[in-house]
């Protein structure tokens, strides 16, 4: 049995206290190692702050920049069919960093993530065999989020609900949304590509213990937006409308794609400093350096380019 799925039904037995003593200790251990080599870091860090910008570190080369390209061409490929059925979307998270900070990618990252309003999120729920056919190679997943990739490729694209709240926002609305949402996770687990509820089970979660039963407030009326408890591990992601719309257009790799209407205050407000180094530089998932290494894909990425690419 896969490991996650062994580690995912223990963590459903635990009370929700002792998952967070769990990670806390893990937290701790973490930290501890890091500090051993905090000052070496440091002396690294401003060597490369002084001499080497963030925004100029060059582009990845080898295995890694060829499955970034093949990344690339599937957010453009997805991109394009958004466009013709009508869904929005928009860059986030580290993409949306990587397009503020590099024009593409960034060094070290390996997948792509954007982001849509549930409304939009459902339809394309029902268009992935047609949008995405897996008899031509696609696969995806929805469990959280919507996961997005091609047979023989390590390429992946994750996707995202927000949901509108039934107010604007404000320090209250968020307040509530924010305790609503902490009281639910508890509940509710979220590891890997396991959920602990279905995705329908969750949806009326959210409509009872977040929107109270309350109707959503129509998108001219500049609703707070949050994003589906249940996606990230990190914080709760709570937003004005203004922030998200209207949708701009980004440059990405050379591609223009949609981005949050004040990016750079969302990646603010979202990472802090964002123009600085990170703690750590190497790959965002550690299972995907094996991969890189090891895994012959390189065949299946170009014949994707070359097929769907733009």
């Amino acid at each position: 049995m896969d490991k996650n799925k062994i580690k995912f039904q223990i963590a459903c037995f635990m009370p929700y206290w002792m998952r967070e003593l769990i990670f806390k200790f893990k937290a701790s251990r973490r930290a501890k190692k890091a500090n051993s080599l905090e000052a070496r870091l440091d002396d690294i860090r401003n060597i490369l702050t002084f001499n080497m910008p963030i925004d100029e570190v060059p582009r990845a080369r080898g295995r890694l920049r060829l499955m970034q390209d093949g990344n690339v061409a599937l957010l453009s490929f997805f991109a394009r069919k958004c466009q013709e059925y009508g869904l929005r979307y928009w860059l986030d998270f580290g993409t949306l960093l990587g397009a503020v900070r590099h024009k593409g990618f960034i060094p070290w990252d390996d997948d792509l993530d954007v982001s849509m309003l549930r409304d939009d999120y459902e339809k394309l729920l029902n268009l992935l065999p047609v949008m995405f056919p897996r008899e031509e190679g696609f696969r995806w997943c929805s469990h959280a989020f919507i996961q997005l990739g091609f047979d023989g490729t390590p390429m992946n694209l994750d996707i995202t609900p927000y949901h509108t709240y039934y107010e604007s926002f404000s320090e209250e609305s968020k307040r509530r949304a924010v305790a609503a949402m902490n009281k639910l996770r508890k509940k509710e687990i979220s590891m890997g590509t396991y959920m602990s509820c279905t995705d329908e089970e969750l949806q009326k979660k959210i409509k009872r213990d977040i929107l109270l039963e309350k109707a959503s407030l129509p998108e001219e009326k500049n609703p707070m937006l949050f994003l589906s408890p249940m996606a990230v591990f990190t914080k709760h992601v709570v937003v004005p409308y203004e922030k998200v719309f209207p949708l701009k257009e980004v440059d990405f790799c050379g591609h223009s794609f949609t981005a949050p209407n004040m990016s750079r205050t969302w990646l603010a407000d979202m990472y802090g400093d964002y123009m600085s180094y990170p703690s750590s530089v190497g790959y965002w998932h550690q299972h995907l350096e094996d991969v890189v290494k090891n895994t012959s894909f390189d065949a299946r990425v170009n014949y994707f380019i070359d097929k769907y690419g733009n």
